[in-house]
């Protein structure tokens, strides 16, 4: 597949706006970091971008884009948000702030445990839970969960991608394929 250097160029933009984003939520706090706000804006940013790609790519190419390219040029964009984002966490939590995780972590882990107790979930039933929620949180800041986590997250937005792309697509039906 060609490359449009379109898809570069608002791809990488919105992985700065991205950083940024996350960057001013540390700054103001890690419960701003870890919030609902953040993750809204994060998908928005995402969904948006999606948008922008395949308009610009399809105008670029004549108004004219099939759906295996558009969509192609959709996740390359969303690969370049996700990945700038698991970098700046890995960079963030390893090496700005190391005992961040932590802070993260027991933030995390009170919010799980209030919302499973709300579910009426307590005892040893509550506590094990608890632990391996522990766990995943924090494997989840590791290397190779960040890693794990941009794979995961390019399925899930892949979904996404498929429902845009369907919705940008234009074949040239005037056009003779012989």
């Amino acid at each position: 597949m060609r490359i449009n250097n379109l898809v570069w160029q608002h791809g990488l933009m919105a992985a700065l706006i991205s950083v940024v984003l996350s960057l001013v939520a540390y700054i103001f706090g890690v419960e701003m970091l870890i919030g609902w706000q953040v993750g809204m804006a994060q998908s928005l940013l995402i969904i948006i971008t999606m948008v922008i790609v395949s308009r610009a790519i399809r105008s670029a190419e004549d108004d004219f884009i099939s759906f295996g390219r558009v969509l192609g040029h959709i996740m390359l964009a969303v690969l370049c948000i996700l990945t700038a984002s698991a970098l700046f966490n890995i960079f963030l939590f390893n090496v700005i702030n190391p005992d961040l995780i932590e802070v993260v972590v027991d933030m995390s882990i009170e919010r799980a445990e209030e919302m499973m107790k709300s579910f009426g979930l307590e005892g040893e039933l509550l506590e094990q839970t608890m632990k391996e929620t522990r766990e995943t949180i924090i494997n989840g800041y590791s290397f190779s969960g960040s890693i794990k986590g941009v794979f995961i997250g390019s399925i899930l937005w892949g979904l996404i991608a498929l429902i845009v792309a369907a919705t940008q697509y234009r074949v040239d039906k005037t056009s003779n394929f012989n």
